[in-house]
């Protein structure tokens, strides 16, 4: 008779002490509290749309509804994944693969947009070439750090061993 399990009770696991994931975690750590930059985003968002955009006089309130909610996503979502992902928990370890699916497809989807943007001439543009620049250059290293990771270093995610369920190490 099989039992069902859910992620509320993992059992204690120890992670492995060759391939702990640390590099990783503190990868997760850093990225997380960059994200945090994008507080502004939320809170200011007309003060970075004027920085941002080539032309300020293109804000209006469903560019700052787009903008705050690119920021919410961010800083409530990304940031939470990459937060969970530094746990050494079992659905720490276990998330950091889909984190870093994720977080790299968002980067791949976004790069090719931002270099038509550089590529724009004209009133066309929403942003200067400077700032689709910077960005593109900000994605594109922790895009190549992902696919390092994925695809030749899997090791560095981490892995763990079951020690047993939460009620027999009580007892």
């Amino acid at each position: 008779m099989s039992t069902s399990k859910s992620p509320a009770t993992n059992p204690y696991i120890k992670p492995d002490l060759v391939n702990d994931g640390s590099t990783i975690r503190k990868a997760f750590l850093i990225e997380a509290t960059a994200n945090l930059a994008s507080i502004p985003m939320i809170t200011n968002t007309t003060a970075v749309l004027s920085f941002i955009l080539k032309n300020p006089a293109d804000i209006n309130p469903s560019t700052i509804l787009f903008t705050r909610l690119f920021g919410s996503i961010v800083v409530g979502g990304l940031t939470a994944g990459l937060l969970t992902g530094a746990t050494n928990t079992r659905n720490g370890i276990e998330s950091r693969r889909i984190i870093y699916l994720m977080l790299g497809m968002g980067e791949a989807l976004m790069l090719p947009i931002l270099v038509r943007e550089m590529l724009k001439d004209g009133v066309d543009a929403a942003i200067s070439k400077k700032v689709a620049g910077s960005v593109v250059g900000m994605l594109l290293p922790p895009l190549l750090w992902r696919l390092y990771v994925l695809v030749l270093r899997p090791d560095l995610l981490g892995r763990y061993t079951e020690e047993g369920d939460e009620k027999s190490k009580r007892t």
